[in-house]
């Protein structure tokens, strides 16, 4: 499907052919449903493993940074 859409010269304008269009089109399509959010509901279980995933890589980004700055602190400290 993707190999038959190519790059188009910039300096050409006009409109796309309809088998273009249905290309372009059918690559935007999802299989799948959309994540909902209903804030006075049950959220979706995707969204909230999302965030759960999201929360843990932050968490250890934060935890990671904080080693890196202890270990710098030790190694440029003057010694007494």
């Amino acid at each position: 499907m993707l190999a038959s859409m190519t790059l188009r010269d910039p300096s050409k304008t006009g409109t796309f052919s309809p088998s273009d269009r249905e290309a372009l089109l059918e690559a935007l399509l999802l299989e799948g449903p959309e994540l909902t959010f209903t804030p006075r509901g049950s959220p979706d279980p995707r969204l909230k493993r999302l965030v759960a995933i999201l929360a843990r890589q932050a968490a250890r980004e934060c935890y990671e940074e904080e080693v890196r700055q202890a270990r710098e602190r030790r190694t440029t400290a003057p010694r007494a």
